[in-house]
């Protein structure tokens, strides 16, 4: 791979360097063309000026805003307040204020004196004068009219107005002259500066401001010194220095007039807002400081802190005497329902329960006594016994007294629990209403509070904004005014000479390159090889129709060329020529095929084999001239007319090994005389005959003569020439011998260089 490549490279060097006058040629048309542009061009310097954007505090709403916002607590990340540079920047560069500058400057009109090779420009110095004669015209004009300006010795002036290459009007006349045309009348005038007794001319290109803005947006840069600072640099690229510096000096006064114009406008604006608003503001404070009275004396107010302390005190005491009289009740309850219950008839009332009524204590414990009394009887009487059952009766009787006092305690304790609930409820509801009520004070004194605010900044404002309309100040702060640089921006040499000598080898080297690859034939082998993967064999160094092969020859055709095409040819063959039969073929005529054909069947005679070279070129046959041999019967008649191969075959003179068998006149049908059985025979008997057998046949591409003798060879060779075959019938070989599955087949390349 490495070896493929590095060949590449030798034959590419070797192609520049066949080419040099090429690469001599390029570099005298850069070199000629950078110096014509250097001598025509222009030089153009850059013009630059420095601003300061003032960052004093913004009049009106915008800075009443921003001052209100700068108060909170987010206001700085907010990035509120302050001179925005990138704002700045944005109308700086903005249509008006450069379509002011146009306008004040006149730069729709644009004069230029014609010279020999270039023009030369006028700024505030040109020699005549051009105006519309109709008012405002240049504020709403959106065409770009050229004035075609001819002074003679005398001042006779003749004008030509062209549109679109059109002419749109044409006058001949002393100054002033007066120029109609389609979009209105001009006049021209002379100025100052015309000089008397010359012959002069001009070209004055004339436009509305709109379409000059416009380019001077894209002329013009403005942008921030760095993000940190508030400087902006202008910088303009003019072949004028005067002009350019006009242009940015006009458009830094017309950008701090613009300042001016907007702060006095938002000035008074806010003048009359903040007179406004502070009429209503007054009113509104006194309304509010009513409505907080009022609400004091409603509600019973004086320091809702302290009656919520006082309220909160009584709410806890009476919290603590319902928890006791809910408990007394749940236990009186508990022993109510355990003496109305039949399975606790004669069971002891338990005590533990912490009952607090005494009437009640007393009264559980003479209960429980006489349970107690019961309950030894039965344990030395029968239950039947009628003291028992006066003892029962006595049980039965107490206990419904009890119960009665347990009841009536228990109405007691109802009456005094919910006497207790309702005063709670009275204070909670007191205690409830009072966020209410303080939420409610809050939001009042809160908007007493901020319309208070408010009132007093209204007036502060008013007096600032007074101040601002006694002074204003510009809004940027010149840094430096427009200045030009001594050197020149442009051309620059250096970068033209770099660029011309990068085109003068790109310009050879890109020529090459397309001319190789839309060519369809191919120059080299290598280029043959970067096409196509066909195998080549051998290379040929000449294609002459002589014949070159001699004995002692020690050419480099005979011996490097025709030779190793003989030992290839043998390796083909695995070293064993006997009765073998060649086909040396080619794409097309003028290849060379007959010429490498004769040569090798020389070259094989010379080693003492009988060899056979059989014309089969029937339509353009060459070998009779080529060696001066008679072609009055050959190969066409023993196929058609039966005659005895002894009566066509000559010795050649060339060797006495080698036999030539010509063609022949052809009269019709070549194609079907080789299709023919007859031909098929022949060639069986010709291998009895010879040792070897070299066909030369027709071209491929332009009959099908070739295809009978392909099928019936044993071995193929294929020609193709430099400069002359094409890479499509490369290609074309390729698929045959796919298609055909050759195996013994060589391709060669003719008329390769040394």
């Amino acid at each position: 791979m490495n070896s493929t490549k590095k060949t590449e490279l030798i034959n590419l060097i070797k192609l520049y360097i066949r080419n040099w006058k090429l690469f001599i040629l390029s570099f005298l048309i850069c070199i000629g063309f950078s110096a014509l542009y250097i001598f025509i061009k222009k030089p153009v310097f850059k013009i630059s000026a420095n601003i300061l954007v003032k960052e004093d505090s913004k009049g009106g709403m915008g800075g009443m805003a921003a001052s209100m916002m700068r108060g909170l607590s987010f206001g700085n990340m907010l990035g509120v307040g302050g001179g925005a540079v990138d704002d700045e920047l944005e109308i700086v560069k903005s249509y008006s204020i450069l379509y002011n500058a146009v306008k004040d400057l006149g730069l729709n009109i644009v004069y230029n004196k014609k010279g020999l090779i270039q023009k030369e420009q006028y700024y505030k110095n040109s020699p005549v004068c051009l105006q519309s004669d109709i008012v405002n015209m240049a504020d709403t004009f959106l065409y770009y009219t050229k004035f075609e300006v001819k002074i003679d010795k005398n001042e006779q002036v003749k004008v030509k107005a062209i549109y679109k290459r059109k002419e749109i009007g044409e006058t001949t006349s002393t100054f002033p002259v007066k120029i109609p045309t389609t979009f209105g009348d001009f006049t021209l005038d002379k100025t100052p500066f015309f000089k008397s007794g010359k012959n002069l001319s001009m070209e004055i290109m004339f436009s509305g401001y709109g379409g000059v803005t416009e380019g001077l947006m894209r002329e013009v840069s403005i942008v921030a010194a760095s993000k940190k600072s508030n400087v902006i640099n202008l910088a303009i690229e003019d072949i004028l220095t005067k002009r350019g510096k006009d242009i940015l000096n006009s458009i830094i006064k017309y950008y701090n007039k613009y300042g001016i114009d907007e702060k006095n406008a938002e000035t008074n604006r806010a003048v009359e807002f903040l007179q406004k608003r502070i009429d209503l503001m007054e009113s509104d404070l006194k309304s509010i400081e009513r409505a907080v009275e009022k609400y004091k004396t409603d509600h019973q107010l004086t320091d809702i802190g302290t009656e919520a302390k006082i309220i909160l005190e009584k709410s806890s005491d009476f919290k603590e005497k319902l928890i006791g009289a809910e408990t007394q009740y749940s236990v009186i309850a508990m022993i109510e329902d355990f003496l109305k219950a039949p399975e606790n008839r004669y069971a002891v009332v338990p005590m533990s329960l912490g009952i607090e009524e005494k009437s009640a204590v007393e009264s559980l414990l003479k209960y429980n006594e006489l349970l107690l009394e019961r309950l030894k009887l039965l344990r030395s009487t029968n239950p039947g016994n009628p003291a028992i059952e006066s003892m029962n009766e006595q049980v039965d009787v107490t206990r419904q007294s009890v119960l009665i006092t347990i009841q009536s305690i228990k109405r007691g304790i109802e009456y005094a629990r919910d006497d207790l609930r309702a005063q709670e409820q009275i204070f909670m509801k007191r205690i409830k209403g009072m966020p209410l009520q303080e939420r409610e004070y809050i939001e009042i004194k809160r908007q007493q509070e901020i319309k208070q605010a408010l009132f007093v900044y209204l007036l502060q404002q008013q007096e600032e904004n007074a101040l601002k309309l006694a002074v204003s100040n510009p809004k940027a702060q010149i840094i430096d005014n427009a200045f030009a640089y001594n050197k020149p921006v442009a051309p620059q040499k250096l970068l033209i000479a770099i660029a011309a000598i990068f085109f003068t080898v790109l310009l050879p080297v890109l020529f090459l390159y397309f001319r190789k690859m839309f060519a369809n034939k191919f120059n080299t082998v290598s280029e043959l090889q970067s096409i196509s993967d066909l195998r080549i064999t051998n290379t040929i160094h000449s294609a002459n129709k002589q014949i070159l092969f001699e004995e002692n020859d020690s050419s480099s055709v005979a011996e490097e060329d025709i030779r190793y095409l003989r030992s290839n040819m043998y390796k083909m063959f695995d070293n064993s020529i006997s009765q073998k039969t060649l086909l040396i073929s080619s794409m097309q005529r003028e290849e060379g095929k007959t010429f490498i054909a004769l040569n090798l069947a020389i070259s094989m005679a010379k080693t003492n084999h009988k060899v056979l070279f059989v014309d089969a070129d029937l339509r353009n046959s060459e070998l009779s001239s080529l060696l001066g041999i008679k072609n009055t019967e050959g190969l066409y008649q023993v196929l058609n007319n039966n005659i005895s191969l002894e009566k066509v075959i000559q010795n050649s003179l060339l060797d006495e090994n080698l036999y030539i068998l010509p063609t022949g006149t052809v009269k019709n049908n070549p194609s079907e005389s080789l299709l023919s059985a007859n031909f098929k025979a022949l060639c069986d008997k010709l291998k009895e005959q010879y040792d070897f057998i070299i066909f030369d046949s027709t071209a491929l591409t332009c009959y099908s003569d070739a295809m009978p003798i392909i099928e019936l060879a044993d071995g193929v060779i294929f020609v193709a020439r430099v400069a002359c075959t094409e890479n499509s019938s490369i290609n074309y070989i390729e698929s045959l011998i796919e298609d055909m599955n050759m195996k013994q087949v060589m391709c060669i390349i003719n008329d390769v260089e040394e």
